[in-house]
């Protein structure tokens, strides 16, 4: 079973309107301890194995990304960035094989303690693996 973490972070790599602006700065499960704004983190909230008759027959992965940004201009086109790369897409995604992807604008909130604005996006994936 492949990491759909690292799925999603590839598949944005080749995004080059993505890459551009965030270069390197999308991670896995954490950020690093000093940030460079923008920057995100791909998390999976569940990832349960579907099942038929014949048994098992993909994922139903529910993944969230959070944006994070040191102005909310920034923040609200980066999320968009994002947003308009993962919705509808169909296809290989990075080593997975997606049938569909779903995105939801959750949130976006001023984060006063660490000064910066995030925005969350929740990703449903449907895979065949």
């Amino acid at each position: 079973m492949a990491d759909i973490k690292q799925a999603v972070i590839k598949h944005l790599m080749n995004d080059s309107a993505v890459f551009a602006a965030f270069a390197n700065r999308i991670t896995a499960d954490k950020l690093p301890d000093i940030v460079t704004y923008p920057c995100a983190r791909v998390w999976v909230v569940v990832n349960p194995q579907s099942y038929q008759l014949a048994g098992e027959n993909g994922r139903a992965v529910l993944a969230q990304i959070d944006v994070y940004d040191d102005d909310i201009a920034g923040a609200d086109a980066n999320v968009e960035l994002i947003r308009s790369s993962l919705s509808g897409f169909q296809g290989q995604m990075g080593n997975v094989n997606v049938g569909r992807a779903f995105v939801r604008n959750v949130a976006g909130v001023w984060n006063a303690e660490a000064k910066n604005y995030h925005r969350i996006l929740e990703v449903e994936i449907g895979t065949n693996d």
